[in-house]
């Protein structure tokens, strides 16, 4: 499991049950999908999304973290590539935001295509796959925190938590993995599948490993990432992530950028797959975006008593 991290510091902490929580100063945005009755009511808070008829409000005391509500994403039997996403164009935009969110993978979750589950911060990027960003730094960048399979020997659904990154050094026209441990995929003919920061370590000092994370199904999580554009001309940017208040992953020393201008404008949750071999869900909750570290939920309130229903089967 991730080393030990204190889980009381955050913004999360002065709000109990994220009650009030939108309104720190600190606090660009929060969802706790409570004031829906249907899921294309989102588009009021986020302002955009897709997919939504693949999407529900859960009632149910299993699929609700805290509250009496969750939004469940939810993928077909599929030979083509299908999606849902909730996105927030962030205005201001941002040169170090935080995104925090509860997550659950239904227990039957297994992916075995390309899979994007997860939170997703992210600054011009073009939304076309496959467009590798200018190497000098003027272009855009992308961190996604998710979960996939497939990748590496006998690894186990839902997959190693990992960040799927577009940025000005990327290997692959389709981007990289970035594991905890510090390897990337895909290979690299000169340093294998060494992160650079263990290629090359005395250019990212700061940088320590942590181990491996596949996260259990029917369980729901805490996860935060944060993503710290660097000082024009430094080696100060940094991305981070927190799996239930303790640090999983920590990637500093980072030039991806070499423009002020180029700066976070987009927080995205999603649930993706370019095929799907069985039908999957995955329930999100508690969403907050900030500018500092926001930390797990202090005293959630107890999800509903369980309820009846007839489309969650």
């Amino acid at each position: 499991m991730p080393t030990t991290a204190p889980a009381d510091i955050g913004i999360a902490a002065a709000y109990p049950g994220d009650k009030n929580i939108a309104s720190d100063p600190a606090v660009i945005f929060a969802d706790d999908f409570e004031s829906y009755t249907l899921p294309d009511h989102a588009k009021t808070k986020w302002g955009n999304g897709a997919g939504f008829q693949r999407m529900r409000i859960a009632t149910e005391a299993d699929h609700v973290f805290s509250g009496s509500k969750s939004l469940e994403m939810a993928l077909p039997i599929s030979t083509t590539e299908i999606s849902c996403s909730l996105w927030k164009v962030l205005s201001p935009e941002q040169d170090t935001v935080f995104m925090r969110m509860y997550h659950k993978f239904d227990p039957n979750y297994d992916v075995d295509a390309s899979n994007h589950n997860g939170i997703r911060l992210s600054a011009k990027y073009p939304d076309i796959a496959g467009t590798k960003p200018p190497a000098d730094g003027t272009g855009f960048f992308l961190f996604l925190l998710q979960n996939s399979k497939g990748k590496r020997p006998g690894e186990v659904a839902p997959g190693y938590t990992d960040l799927y990154v577009y940025w000005s050094r990327q290997r692959s026209q389709w981007g990289d993995h970035w594991y905890p441990d510090g390897s990337v995929l895909p290979y690299d003919p000169t340093i294998g599948n060494k992160g650079e920061w263990l290629a090359y370590p005395a250019q990212y000092p700061d940088f320590q490993p942590y181990p491996q994370f596949i996260p259990q199904r029917d369980r729901w999580y805490c996860y935060e990432l944060m993503v710290k554009a660097n000082t024009p001309g430094k080696n100060d940017g940094e991305v981070k992530y927190w799996i239930d208040g303790k640090v999983a992953g920590d990637f500093p020393n980072l030039n991806m950028r070499s423009i002020s201008t180029l700066k976070i404008d987009h927080a995205n949750m999603m649930l993706h797959a370019t095929s799907t071999q069985r039908a999957i869900k995955k329930w999100y909750d508690n969403v907050v975006v900030a500018t500092k570290y926001i930390g797990p939920m202090a005293n959630p309130s107890p999800s509903p008593t369980p309820t009846p229903t007839h489309n969650d089967e």
